[in-house]
């Protein structure tokens, strides 16, 4: 009765117990696992493994890699690693360690990896781009190293990049175009991204979210922005008050957009908006062409900025086309001082009239 009592957890069924190990650090996990042989399985049953600095041991990086490569196959879902800036510029140690559980994640039929290196640089082994079960991949704040010159994500379906630096403009388009079924890609791009010109070129993008609002002291200083060609786009999401070039493509399936941009924008933008349902607009240029044959035949919901004279232009253009037409909404954006103990307050109200 004694020894039931001090062994009373174990009792517990494994859906509560992996609740338990999912609070406790990763090294305190290793600790269970010498508890009993129920103990040393127990943990893998979540198949979700967050490290982070403390956990990046070599003791515990090789438990983590000898307990996975004795499991049953498949058992991985999702890694997510986060480090300190430097710890793997400054120690070989742990670039091996890293490109181990890398691989061993690999093999254990990953689904889900996430990275963060705070500004370190990422060199991924040559293995992982030949990864056929990995489905979500982001990178953040991360230098990424170009991969080997063949590869296949071949399962990968949802890309996030966000405050990744590349090595030149084509780095972008070499990691995309080993994306065959990509269906979601959201960048959030910043000044420390070394890309002028961020090419979007996937056939099989459904899904894109881009938000470029904050760059610090990096701003760059020729050309610089978007090229999108994604010809099966359905959602489009963009935030971008820093670009000076924006090239969309024809895109036929597109059903919702939210586009708020700077640049004078060319043709291109509103021709590619023609297909939406859902359409909300913010454009601080005086210059936002419609091209006289384009035609909003299907758009039911329209939001427009009322912050540029152009706005209006392109509103009297709008509404006398679609006939499907149900709901507008004119959005214009209040800068309001306050001043209250010495201080000074800016605030933006949005204001809507429907």
């Amino acid at each position: 009765m004694e020894n039931y009592r001090r062994d009373i957890i174990s009792q517990l069924p494994d859906d509560l117990l992996l609740r338990i190990l999912s609070s406790l650090s990763l090294k305190e996990v290793m600790a269970t696992s010498f508890l009993s042989q129920r103990w040393r399985s127990l943990w893998k049953l979540g198949s979700k493994l967050k490290i982070g600095n403390k956990d990046f041991s070599e003791l515990l990086v090789k438990w983590i890699s000898r307990s996975l490569a004795i499991s049953n196959p498949q058992i991985l879902k999702s890694l997510d690693i986060k480090l300190i800036p430097g710890e793997l510029d400054r120690n070989i140690n742990s670039l091996y360690r890293f490109s181990s559980l890398v691989k061993t994640a690999v093999s254990c039929g990953l689904r889900e990896l996430k990275i963060e290196f705070l500004y370190t640089s990422l060199e991924l082994p040559s293995i992982f781009y030949a990864c056929g079960t990995l489905e979500t991949l982001i990178l953040c704040r991360l230098h990424f190293a170009d991969g080997p010159p063949n590869g296949s994500l071949s399962s990968l379906k949802t890309l996030c990049l966000l405050s990744v630096k590349f090595s030149r403009d084509e780095s972008v388009q070499k990691l995309l175009s080993i994306c065959p079924v990509l269906e979601e890609l959201v960048v959030r791009r910043s000044g420390y991204s070394n890309v002028e010109i961020f090419t979007i070129n996937v056939p099989s993008l459904t899904s894109l979210s881009i938000d470029y609002i904050r760059v610090g002291s990096h701003q760059p200083a020729g050309v610089h922005g978007f090229v999108i060609n994604a010809p099966s786009l359905r959602y489009l999401n963009i935030r971008d008050r820093h670009s000076n070039y924006l090239l969309f493509t024809n895109m036929p399936e597109l059903v919702k957009a939210n586009v708020e941009a700077v640049c004078d924008q060319s043709e291109s933008l509103i021709g590619s908006l023609a297909s939406v349902r859902h359409l909300s607009l913010c454009s601080k240029s005086s210059n936002i062409p419609y091209h006289a044959g384009t035609s909003f035949a299907f758009l039911e919901h329209l939001e427009l900025c009322t912050c540029s004279s152009e706005c209006w232009n392109l509103l009297s253009r709008i509404i006398t086309d679609p006939l499907t037409l149900r709901v507008l909404k004119l959005k214009s954006v209040v800068l309001v001082v306050i001043f209250h103990d010495g201080h000074r307050f800016l605030l933006k109200t949005v204001i809507e009239k429907k």
